[in-house]
C-alpha cells in the first residue's frame, strides 16, 4: 500500500538523505519512535573539554615536532653538539649505548629548534643524524613532520611507518601518516588512521574528529559515484513499487488513434502491472512505445515511472516530456515531475509544476497530497496540513491522506488534533493495518508503550503477519525503550523475512548489531541496504556509516589488545 514516509521524530531515511522525495510517499519505513540518530555509536562525540586548557598548539599543518623531554631521554644540549653532527657510522658504533642515546637527544633538540625556525632541511639533517645514533620513534615522527611541510608525503608515510613499528600507539605518528595519506588521495587509509587517533585519544583531538567526518563524506562520495555509474539499473522491491503506484490514482486512458500494433503490448503491460509483475510490465510498456500504440501518453508515463524507480531521473523526465507533447493536460505527469525536481533540490521548478497542474484541474486530489508531501519534507507542516485536508475533501476514501494529516498535525504541535484524526481514520478504515500501525507510532512517541504494542499487533494480525513495518516498530520499542536487544533483533529478523530488501529493517538491524558490538554482521546489513539504494545521495549516506563501521573493524584488527576500547566507544 502507499504508505506515507513521514514520522514524528523523523524517518530513518533522513539519516541518509533529507531530499529523496520518493521515499516520503511510499511504504518502506516511517518510524516515529526512533530515539536519536541511528549509528550514534559510530560517531561517538568527544568527551567534555577539561576546565583547564593547555597552551595553544602551532597552527602549522603538520603540527610541531615533538619537543621537551623525550620518551625516556634527556633534552639538555651539550657543548659537543656540533661535533656529533660530523660523526661517521664507525665513530657512532664505537660509542657506548648511553652516550649514543645522549647524543641523539642533543641532535633531536637542535632539530626541534630548526623546525621552529621553519628551517626544515636543517631539521631533517639533524633528525636523520639523531636516528643514526639511536632508533627512536619520536625522531622518525619529527622528521616526518618536516617532510610534510616540504610536501614529500611518501617520505612522511615511510617515517611514520618506522615510528609505528616501534610504537604502534604513537598518536602523533598516526596523525601525521593520516594527513599524508589524505594528501596522496589514499582516503580509506587516512580514515582508518584518523579513527585510530580518535579511539586511542578518546576523541580529544578535534582536528582528527573533524577529519573523520570530512573523509567519511569523501570516501562515500567516491564510492557512491562508482557504484551508480557501474551497476546495472534495477527496480526496487515489489512492495516498494506497489506503494509508490498506489500514491497515484489510475488515469483514464487517452487514445490518439485507431488500434495499433503495439496495443497488445500495452494491454499485456497493464495486466502485468495489476499482477505486480513489474519487470515484465516495464518491458511491455517499452515494447508498446517502440512498436507504436494507441495509448502512447499512458505508456510513456508508465515507462517514465519505472525508469524513475530505477534511479534514472533524467530518462524519466524525457519520457514525461514526450507524454505531455501528446497529452498536454496530463496532470499526473506534472505531479511526478514535481517530485523529481524536489528530489533534485529544485524547489522552484517543483512548485511551478504543481501550479501548472492546478491550472489544468484544480479538483485533482493527487496534486494536493503530493504537494503536501513536499511541504512536509521541508518542515512546512502548517501548509502540509492544509494540503492533506484538501485531499480528503476531494477524495475522502484515501487512507494515507488521513495518516499523513494526523502526523503533520502532530509534528506541527497540534498533538490532540493528530490523535483525533488518527481515531477518525480508525473508525473509517476499520480494517486498515496501516492506520493501526501509524496510530501505534504516535502512541509510542508519547511513551504509551503497551498501547502502541497493541496497535502494532493489530496491524500484523490484519495483514496475516505479512506486514514488515509493525515488526520494525516493535523492534525499536524493545531496543530503545525496553532495552531488550535480543527481542528487538528477533522482531527485526521477522521483518526481514517478510521484506528482505526493506531499507528500514536493514538499517535498524545494523543499528541493533552495532550497539551489541557486532560490527562485522552489522556491516553486512548496511551493505545489503546499499544494494537497493535508489539515488546517489541516499547511497552516499549509507556508505558513510558503512565506512565508519569498516574503520572500527580495521582498528580492532590492527589493535586487538584494544578492541574493548573500540567496542565501548562504538556503543
Amino acid at each position: 500500500m502507499s504508505e506515507p514516509k513521514s514520522s514524528v521524530l523523523g524517518p530513518v531515511k533522513g539519516y541518509f538523505t533529507s531530499k529523496d522525495y520518493r521515499f516520503y510517499i511510499i511504504a518502506a519505513g516511517s518510524v516515529l519512535i526512533l530515539a536519536g540518530a541511528s549509528f550514534y555509536y559510530l560517531r561517538t562525540p568527544k568527551p567534555p573539554k577539561p576546565k583547564t586548557r593547555s597552551k595553544r598548539r602551532s597552527s602549522r599543518p603538520a603540527g610541531n615536532a615533538d619537543a621537551g623531554k623525550d620518551r625516556g631521554g634527556r633534552t639538555k644540549e651539550e657543548p659537543e653538539a656540533e661535533e656529533f653532527e660530523k660523526y661517521s657510522m664507525v665513530q657512532i658504533d664505537a660509542l657506548p649505548v648511553e652516550k649514543r642515546v645522549t647524543a641523539s637527544q642533543i641532535l633531536k633538540s637542535r632539530g626541534n629548534i630548526a623546525f621552529g625556525q621553519n628551517n626544515y632541511q636543517k631539521a631533517i639533517s639533524l633528525y636523520t643524524k639523531a636516528i643514526e645514533f639511536s632508533q627512536n620513534p619520536v625522531f622518525f615522527s619529527n622528521r616526518a613532520a618536516c617532510y610534510y611541510n616540504t610536501n614529500e608525503y611518501a617520505k612522511v608515510i615511510e617515517d611514520c611507518n618506522n615510528a609505528l613499528q616501534m610504537d604502534p600507539l604513537y598518536v602523533k605518528a598516526l596523525n601525521r601518516r593520516a594527513m599524508a595519506y589524505e594528501q596522496t588521495s589514499q582516503y580509506e587509509e587516512s580514515l582508518h588512521d584518523f579513527t585510530a587517533v580518535c579511539i586511542i585519544g578518546e576523541f580529544r583531538n578535534e582536528n582528527a574528529t573533524a577529519s573523520i567526518d570530512r573523509l567519511l563524506k569523501k570516501v562515500a562520495s567516491i564510492k557512491a559515484q562508482e557504484i551508480i555509474q557501474n551497476r546495472k539499473k534495477r527496480l526496487p522491491s515489489t512492495k516498494f513499487i506497489s506503494s509508490y503506484m498506489e500514491a497515484f490514482r489510475k488515469a483514464r486512458p487517452y487514445m490518439v488513434d485507431e488500434e495499433q500494433e503495439g496495443d497488445e503490448f500495452y494491454k499485456a503491460a497493464e495486466n502485468f502491472l495489476n499482477e505486480e509483475r513489474y519487470e515484465e510490465a516495464m518491458n511491455a510498456y517499452g515494447k508498446a512505445i517502440e512498436v507504436g500504440c494507441s495509448y502512447m501518453a499512458e505508456a510513456l508515463n508508465m515507462r517514465g515511472t519505472f525508469t524513475y524507480l530505477t534511479g534514472d531521473s533524467k530518462g524519466a523526465l524525457e519520457d514525461f516530456k514526450k507524454a505531455l507533447e501528446i497529452k498536454p493536460d496530463y496532470v499526473q505527469i506534472y505531479v511526478k515531475r514535481a517530485t523529481i525536481y524536489m528530489e533534485q533540490d529544485n524547489a522552484d521548478h517543483a512548485y511551478r509544476e504543481f501550479d501548472d497542474a492546478i491550472k489544468i484541474d484544480q479538483n485533482d486530489p493527487d496534486i494536493y497530497y503530493h504537494r503536501g508531501q513536499v511541504y512536509f519534507l521541508n518542515s512546512m507542516f502548517d501548509k502540509a496540513v492544509d494540503e492533506y485536508q484538501r485531499r480528503i475533501e476531494l477524495d475522502p476514501d484515501f487512507v494515507y491522506a488521513y495518516i499523513q494529516l494526523a502526523i503533520a498535525q502532530y509534528k506541527n504541535g497540534s498533538i490532540s488534533e493528530g490523535i483525533k484524526t488518527c481515531r477518525l481514520g480508525l473508525q473509517k478504515f476499520v480494517q486498515s493495518a496501516e492506520m493501526h500501525n501509524y496510530y501505534g507510532e504516535l502512541l509510542a512517541d508519547q511513551k504509551k508503550v503497551d498501547e502502541a504494542m497493541e496497535q502494532f499487533d493489530k496491524a500484523i494480525e490484519l495483514q496475516n503477519g505479512n506486514f514488515a513495518l509493525p515488526f520494525v516498530n516493535k523492534a525499536m520499542l524493545c531496543f530503545h525503550v525496553k532495552n531488550d536487544h535480543a527481542q528487538a533483533e528477533d522482531f527485526c529478523r521477522k521483518a526481514l523475512e517478510i521484506e528482505p530488501e526493506s531499507d528500514i529493517a536493514n538499517t535498524i538491524m545494523s543499528e541493533i548489531l552495532l550497539a551489541r558490538g557486532n560490527l562485522e554482521e552489522a556491516l553486512k546489513y548496511l551493505e545489503r541496504y546499499q544494494e537497493v539504494a535508489r539515488t546517489e545521495s541516499e547511497l552516499q549516506g549509507i556508505l558513510e556509516y558503512a565506512e565508519a563501521a569498516r574503520s572500527h573493524i580495521a582498528f580492532k584488527r590492527r589493535y586487538p589488545q584494544h578492541a574493548d576500547r573500540a567496542s565501548s566507544l562504538a556503543r
